[in-house]
């Protein structure tokens, strides 16, 4: 068993594995004894918002994460939100790129302040830039797979999902000589059909819990660092970008990285927070 302390963001299936305690007295603060083999499971709320957006828009991004995390509480050994939840690990993933401005000054600020990252690539992207992704590799962070024409997957076939995901793996095997085994799919667009495909290609999907919201227009600096800093939990997958169009993501950085580091947090790659191996 292993003792867990109760976090205010935390949701009632908790309560799960402690069947024999009162949901009356279950508060924050509180210790519960988790069995070793279920601590994993503990699957979060995803977090981050902003003033940017529409009720609307809000309304159906709440929705929508609202039905991934209760896919992925189904599917826990093919789909990941978050790590487990009893260390002070947390993954800093990027997706979108590689390009030419915005991926080389992440890895640059990364590098100078010793963070291994995890880098979900677009295959038409490493098409162009082959030469960052095998810096990235080469710098030790993760080369993972984001499709290759970013479709959302939802609403293709299941072939054609296969194809975007073998072909940019396909692609980043040619420059780094591994294939990736984790796949994210863009727009986080999932559902059975998509879990399947991606299963039938020997990936496993993941998805994130705190979301910086640095892909909604005209956003701020101050919003994306509250998103990560104010919500982050252990076992957190935090969402960025590193592609054109998001060198507000360069700017803040550093801030985040401290931040994290300063509320007593390590930032480890995906294979030491999810404890699976990144490469087929």
């Amino acid at each position: 068993m292993i003792p867990y302390i109760i976090k205010p963001t935390d949701t009632m299936n908790l309560i799960g594995t402690n069947p024999y305690l009162n949901p009356l007295y279950v508060r924050p603060g509180i210790i519960i004894f988790m069995p070793l083999p279920l601590y994993r499971f503990v699957t979060y709320d995803i977090l981050g918002s902003t003033n940017k957006m529409s009720k609307a828009q809000m309304n159906n991004l709440t929705i929508w994460r609202k039905y991934i995390v209760q896919l992925a509480k189904k599917h826990p050994n093919e789909m990941y939100i978050n790590g487990p939840t009893i260390e002070n690990n947390v993954s800093l993933t990027f997706d979108d790129g590689p390009d030419s401005s915005v991926t080389p000054r992440v890895l640059d600020i990364l590098k100078s302040n010793d963070v291994k990252a995890n880098f979900f690539f677009v295959g038409t992207q490493i098409k162009y830039f082959p030469n960052i992704v095998k810096r990235a590799y080469d710098d030790g962070h993760l080369i993972l797979n984001h499709s290759w024409n970013h479709p959302y997957f939802t609403k293709i076939n299941i072939e054609t999902i296969r194809e975007e995901i073998i072909l940019t793996e396909n692609k980043i095997k040619d420059i780094i000589g591994k294939r990736p085994a984790l796949v994210r799919p863009p727009y986080g667009a999932t559902d059975e059909k998509v879990l399947a495909a991606v299963s039938g290609t020997n990936n496993k999907i993941v998805i994130w819990s705190v979301d910086s919201m640095d892909w909604v227009q005209n956003i701020d600096k101050q919003t994306i660092v509250k998103n990560i800093l104010d919500n982050v939990r252990p076992g957190d997958i935090v969402l960025m970008h590193s592609s054109v169009g998001h060198k507000i993501d360069v700017e803040i950085l550093p801030e985040i990285i401290d931040g994290l580091r300063r509320k007593g947090y390590r930032i480890v790659d995906l294979s030491v927070l999810l404890k699976i191996k990144p490469y087929k």
